[in-house]
Formats: C-alpha cells, sequence, structure tokens
C-alpha cells in the first residue's frame, strides 16, 4: 500500500509543527499546537512517554528541568505532580500556568480539529543503560483508539522495535521510522525490517534523490527534519528538488510563508 503521506505530483508539501510550533510557544503544550494549526500546518508533532503511575504525557526529554518548573526524570515522577508543574513560564510569562499534558488531553483537543497528528513514542537509547518502556507503545495505541484518531495519527519513533511492536499490536496503525543517518548502501533497509511501515523521517543533511526516489519506487513518504532555524529559502528549494514530501519546523509560519512564495503550498 502506497503512503497516504506521499506528495501528489504538483501538490502542495506537507508542514509539520514540530512540538506544535516550539519557536512560537512552549513546546508540546495545548498552547504550541494552537499556535501550530493557526499557522496552518498539515500534521502537528508531539513527544509520548509515561509518567511512573503509567499514564502517557506528552513531553520530549527524559527529565523535568528545561521545560517545566520541575526537576528530576519524568518516568519517577506520577501524572499529579508533572501536572502541577508549570510547562509555560519558562518559554515566557505570556505562557505562564501552561501544563504538561496527558496524551488523552491532547487527544481530546484534536478531535474538535482537523489538523493530522505525528505521534513520536519516546524510548531510552540504548547508551543510556535506561530500561526501555514496553508498555509505552499498548498504551499510546490504546488511547488513540478510545478518541477514534487512527486514522489521523502517524506513529513515529527513533526505537524502530516500537513500530514493530505496533503493527504487531495493530497492523493498520500508520507509522514512519526516525533515522538521524548515515548514508545506507541501502537507504531503504529500515523499512524492510519493519514490514508495513510507510516512511522514513530523516534529519535532512542526511538526504538525497536516490534516498528519495528508491522511497516513492516503494510507495514510501520521506519526511525531512531538523530545519531548524532561521529556514533557508535554498535549503528548502533542494530538499524540495530531492523529492521529500513533507517537512518540520519548529517556526511553521516561516515556513509556510516561504513555501508559499515558492508555490508549494
Amino acid at each position: 500500500m502506497a503512503s497516504p503521506y506521499l506528495r501528489r505530483p504538483g501538490g502542495p508539501l506537507r508542514v509539520v509543527g514540530h512540538r506544535g510550533a516550539m519557536a512560537l510557544g512552549p513546546e508540546n503544550t495545548i498552547a504550541a499546537l494552537d499556535l501550530g494549526v493557526r499557522c496552518g500546518v498539515d500534521l502537528v508533532e508531539f513527544d509520548v512517554q509515561r509518567t511512573a503511575d503509567g499514564v502517557p504525557i506528552v513531553i520530549h526529554d527524559e527529565t523535568l528541568e528545561r521545560t517545566t518548573t520541575g526537576a528530576g526524570r519524568v518516568r519517577e515522577h506520577t501524572l499529579a505532580e508533572i501536572r502541577a508543574l508549570d510547562a509555560g513560564v519558562r518559554f515566557g510569562p505570556a505562557f505562564a500556568g501552561e501544563r504538561v499534558p496527558s496524551l488523552d488531553e491532547l487527544l481530546e483537543w484534536a478531535t474538535s480539529r482537523t489538523v493530522g497528528l505525528m505521534l513520536e513514542l519516546k524510548q531510552p537509547m540504548p547508551g543510556s543503560r535506561e530500561a526501555r518502556d514496553d508498555e509505552l507503545v499498548p498504551a499510546a495505541l490504546e488511547a488513540v483508539r478510545s478518541h477514534r484518531l487512527l486514522e489521523r495519527t502517524l506513529f513515529i519513533s527513533f526505537d524502530h522495535r516500537s513500530i514493530g511492536r505496533l503493527l504487531a499490536l495493530e497492523p493498520s496503525a500508520r507509522s514512519a521510522l526516525l533515522t538521524d543517518g548515515p548514508a545506507l548502501v541501502d537507504p531503504l533497509a529500515p523499512t524492510r525490517a519493519v514490514a508495513g511501515t510507510l516512511g522514513l523521517h530523516v534529519r535532512w543533511h542526511w538526504l538525497s534523490h536516490e534516498l528519495c526516489d528508491a522511497a516513492h519506487a516503494a510507495g514510501l513518504h520521506v519526511h525531512a527534519w531538523g530545519l531548524g532555524g532561521p529556514i533557508s529559502d535554498d535549503l528548502v528549494r533542494r530538499l524540495v528538488g530531492f523529492g521529500v514530501d513533507s517537512l518540520s519546523a519548529d517556526a511553521p509560519d516561516e515556513l509556510t510563508a516561504l513555501l508559499a512564495a515558492q508555490g508549494l503550498r
């Protein structure tokens, strides 16, 4: 089956709001998601891991210090403890009082909107010696199912075993594999190891014509992430020339304006 996230010939390039719109608001909060929607994104990307009491929440780091008023490891705190923290004030006083949302709260927010969801399953890196969370995948999947958002959700992860587990539990789930390089002899090797996944999400500097052509021939979409900011017009033109189907942006307003000027929105 061809990925539904493939760009149609001559069609618009999809824009993904990274952690909602993390350059415009506190990442992975409802406020940032709202800002991404206002910028006209096609999908909002967000990160999911579980609390000490097993609740899937929306936060990127394994620790609390950078984005909240708390401290310590996410997995060592309960939902109630994390919900008591301020997840907005570190970004700016205008966002004071924003909370770390649970996945259920985010999905409830999404039910009244049409934006696509890009859910990153966060697992510890192997070198960290932290134990993987074997219950993350079923917990996230159950939440998405319960809100009837399976067809609007694209699950992604650097932990390809998590995507394999997801597809074993729900073969119809939409998924893609995150990679950060390198330039492989077989650029589709990761997808051959996880049958049923729909695409490759690659840090932009590892992209090429060859990778995009091979993916498209196999019916897979290619997404570029890590553009940073300010976004370079030349870089976007180069990635579009390679054949990417979508791009992430911390400041999606900047990217959508740039693409519109190029006739790609």
